[in-house]
This record gives C-alpha cells, sequence and structure tokens, in this order.
C-alpha cells in the first residue's frame, strides 16, 4: 500500500483521458504558417484597380494597399481566375493559376 502511489479522484482522472493528445502538433503549425505567407488575388480586383498596359508587381500592390504585408515583409501573390480581365496588363513576380494565365494571355497582357 504505501509504494501505490495517490490516486487521482475519478472524475478528474476521466477528464484526463477524454483532453486530446497533442502529438507533433508543432508539425501541424509549421504547415499552416507556410500557407499565411501566400496572398491571394482575384482577376476581378486587377480589373478594378489597373489600368491598361500597366505592372503589377508584390511591391506595386503593396503601394496600392490591395495587399498587406506578412510578419513585415512583402508576400508572394499568387492571382486565380475569379472574375473576367479585358486589360492588357504585365505581371511579374506573381504566382498565377493555369486558368488565370488564360485569361491574362487571352486579353493580351503578358507573365513574366
Amino acid at each position: 500500500m504505501a509504494r501505490s502511489g495517490r490516486r487521482l479522484k475519478p472524475i478528474i482522472r476521466e477528464l484526463i483521458k477524454k483532453y486530446p493528445k497533442l502529438r507533433g502538433y508543432r508539425q501541424e503549425f509549421k504547415a499552416q504558417s507556410s500557407k499565411l505567407k501566400t496572398a491571394i488575388l482575384n482577376l476581378e480586383v486587377l480589373e478594378k484597380k489597373f489600368n491598361a498596359e500597366e505592372k503589377i508587381t508584390p511591391e506595386i500592390l503593396l503601394e496600392k494597399r490591395i495587399v498587406r504585408k506578412i510578419k513585415g515583409k512583402v508576400p508572394k501573390v499568387k492571382i486565380l481566375a475569379k472574375g473576367k480581365l479585358t486589360k492588357k496588363l504585365i505581371i511579374e513576380g506573381c504566382q498565377v493559376s493555369k486558368s488565370a494565365r488564360e485569361e491574362i494571355e487571352k486579353a493580351g497582357g503578358t507573365i513574366k
């Protein structure tokens, strides 16, 4: 009996058993933080905010306050194909989805 240790009250023991175990939570956090470093834009935003033949880079998007800094740094920008684009735009330093690339090139724009 002397070595049997202190027993928890049954109510507390049941609560501890039900509480989820945090295995590998740091790895999950790293995966989420890498997703946060990309700012996502749609073609409809570019259509409203830019004129024809205008150059688009992450820095210009920051200056026009279309995109915010993430953790004090200029974010990576990915352009998606929601909305229509009718203007000829020059895009540099941005990731572009396949369907958005087709829309931009159809409108006469270029991607570098």
